[in-house]
């Protein structure tokens, strides 16, 4: 074993610069000048068009609470003389409704199919004995009333206060007065960020524990700090803040010394064309999301988020949650230019227990990451399952360094990773970035050296990457399994791929006295290279000498890569176009690599249905999955264990198969599986 580990070379790439880092857009603008903004907006590769999103003009929300007092406002006939305790008595404005002293057991009904201009706050209402009654704010009439909220900070801002449900509106914040004062109220000048629903526990209330959410049926659109951009704001760089902030959709967020934002639940929330993430919860206590201030009980279903400017979602320091039958489309999106162009489809960090399911994520554009779904720093627990993902061109699956027992199962993929920075029809990305890569398992994480990340399960997957699915585009292919990890599996696995893995990249370098452990052929960085001088790209390492990994360092690295399905094998075991046995690229290793042919309905195609193999005695040929030696959990995976017993689409396993889906699977539309699982919302 000890030979064969070290013949091998897994070659990576490094993502040399931390997420954190602040980039000034003159900076960036002048580090890249060589590479001038270009205005193209990139195309979907296979001329694939992605679903709008549909939405609906509802009244949802069916309250079986009484409330102390209900308060009417009607646009359009309503008077603020009036008391607004009936409809006929509606008062006219938000801005009289401001001063109405909005407490526990009052609901707002704003007039639907009008516009009412202005922004609700909620701002510290708690009390040291938590209320019983609820606060709620929602439309009455034939249709949803919609929020205009242009020049103030936040459509809803809630505040120190719990127990607040959010229901049957449109929201909608495009700019403000002017791009040099983008807040209409004096008070707000300083502020630089617009949201539609803000969610914040703070340290200027004494009673900042925040519980008890529900944002129920809204669609949020056009979210904007400001009026126009001349030049484009899409990321060319690792990362910018050009001052100008950003407009975000669904934002929970507990600020330094916020008690925390627990038991949220966000259901059929739409949000559209933003300039940065549609959805965001965010702690603020340990990394590891060990501590309290951070955010817990997070539900998320039946959601979209539709051309986000940046990641369609994100979850930090954010615990013991859920999200499941959404979709996220086309996040990093830049087809305005006061986007932020870059994203993920939805990334985690610094998590613990949370599972993502039955989900899609399609689209993703950016430069590094933005792979459809990908996990960051820290995170523990975080499981991936029966998701969707494709076109996204970072890639399909990422997971960094310190996460500990995370997983992707049973998740179809569909020509992830076609991000090409050599490749001149993508020249829109600019000069700095990298490669798409299939899969990501490094150590990358906010320290100086690699760690993890550990105990990794990637397992059942179906990863199709076809070259007619990526025209008229150049897909890189690249694999990016790193050496810092300490035990991973990666077994009955699909790689549809019509050419072989590109190696990643060997970057060996070295900055301040420790190894960048980023990318390996299975040696580790030994010391700086004689003369080597520092490279701006790679956060001023330079390059390193190597050395091969002893028996003590393969051992710990615990890989597990087999009895994956490879197009680049013929049934034979041997490359079916170069005719060797080494089939697979220079550096990727497999100890069990299967040949022969799933039979896919149509291996063409970009929807599930098409990737349902028909080959029963290959499928069939899965292993069972061990749990690895150096995992010391109770099951290995803290959502139900290593052994699953439906497919992608529901169906009963028997035995062990390889790839998502069994042999011949009766196909459920997921449509109809979300209406199964669509329950009225009950308060």
């Amino acid at each position: 074993m000890k030979n064969r580990f070290l013949k091998l070379s897994l070659l990576l790439y490094l993502l040399p610069l931390s997420l954190f880092a602040q980039v000034q857009l003159e900076s960036a603008l002048k580090d890249a000048a060589n590479a001038p903004i270009i205005e193209d907006i990139p195309v979907a590769p296979n001329g694939f068009v992605f679903e709008k999103p549909t939405t609906n003009n509802s009244i949802k929300y069916k309250s079986s609470i009484t409330f102390n007092r209900t308060i009417y406002v009607d646009a359009k006939n309503g008077k603020d003389k009036n008391d607004g305790l009936s409809a006929k008595k509606a008062i006219k404005s938000l801005e009289k409704l401001g001063t109405m002293k909005l407490t526990f057991g009052d609901q707002v009904l704003l007039k639907g199919n009008q516009t009412h201009f202005g922004t609700i706050e909620l701002l510290n209402l708690n009390k040291k004995k938590k209320a019983t009654e609820k606060i709620h704010i929602g439309s009455y009439g034939k249709g949803k009333a919609t929020i205009d909220f242009k020049g103030y900070p936040a459509g809803i801002m809630v505040q120190n206060t719990s127990n607040v449900i959010i229901t049957d509106l449109k929201i909608t914040g495009d700019g403000g007065p002017s791009n040099a004062k983008p807040m209409k109220r004096p008070q707000d000048q300083k502020k630089d960020q617009r949201y539609a629903i803000r969610i914040q526990s703070d340290e200027t209330h004494p009673h900042s524990l925040m519980e008890d959410f529900t944002v129920y049926n809204v669609d949020i659109y056009d979210v904007f700090l400001l009026n126009s951009a001349e030049t484009s704001r899409a990321c060319r760089q690792w990362n910018m803040n050009d001052g100008a902030g950003w407009g975000w959709g669904v934002f929970g967020q507990v600020l330094r010394k916020g008690k925390g934002i627990n038991n949220v639940t966000v259901k059929h929330v739409t949000v559209e064309n933003i300039s940065q993430m549609g959805i965001r919860f965010k702690g603020s206590g340990k990394i590891d999301g060990s501590a309290p201030r951070n955010v817990n009980n997070v539900h998320i279903e039946f959601c979209t988020v539709y051309q986000a400017g940046g990641p369609g979602m994100q979850f930090n320091r954010c615990n013991n949650s859920h999200l499941k039958y959404s979709r996220i489309t086309e996040s990093g999106n830049r087809n305005d230019k006061r986007k932020w162009g870059r994203g993920s489809g939805m990334w985690t960090w610094g998590l613990q227990n949370f599972l993502f399911e039955y989900n899609v994520f399609e689209g993703a554009q950016g430069i590094a990451d933005c792979c459809g779904a990908h996990i960051d720093f820290n995170c523990k627990n975080v499981v991936l399952q029966n998701n969707l993902s494709r076109y996204n061109a970072g890639g399909f699956i990422e997971i960094l360094g310190l996460n500990y027992n995370c997983s992707y199962r049973f998740n179809i993929s569909v020509n992830d990773g076609w991000r090409n920075m050599k490749d001149p029809a993508q020249a829109f990305w600019g000069k700095v970035g990298t490669p798409g890569a299939i899969v990501t398992v490094n150590g990358h994480n906010h320290k100086k050296q690699y760690e993890g990340p550990y105990q990794t399960y990637i397992y059942n997957n179906t990863i199709i990457n076809t070259k007619e699915g990526n025209a008229p585009y150049k897909n890189p292919n690249v694999f990016n399994i790193s050496t810092s990890n300490e035990g991973l599996v990666m077994m009955n696995n699909i790689f549809w791929m019509e050419e072989k893995a590109n190696k990643g990249w060997s970057m060996h370098r070295w900055k301040d006295d420790a190894a960048y452990d980023a990318a390996f052929d299975f040696k580790i960085s030994n010391e700086p290279k004689p003369n080597a001088k520092p490279e701006k790209g790679f956060d001023g390492s330079v390059a390193a000498k190597a050395r091969p990994m002893n028996a003590e360092e393969l051992a710990k690295m615990e890989l597990n890569m087999r009895n994956n399905i490879y197009q680049l094998y013929n049934e034979k075991g041997t490359d079916k176009y170069s005719k060797v046995k080494n089939a697979l690229a220079e550096g990727y290793w497999d100890e069990k690599a299967m040949g022969g042919n799933p039979d896919f309905e149509n291996e063409k195609g970009s929807n599930p249905s098409d990737f349902v193999p028909k080959n029963t005695v290959l499928i069939s040929a899965g292993e069972k999955i061990e749990k690895l030696k150096s995992d010391k959990t109770e099951k290995g995976i803290y959502f139900g264990g290593l052994e699953v017993t439906t497919d992608f689409f529901g169906n009963p396993i028997k035995g062990n198969i390889i790839g998502a889906v069994v042999p011949n699977a009766k196909i459920r539309d997921w449509s109809k599986v979300m209406k199964e699982n669509d329950k009225p919302l009950e308060n």
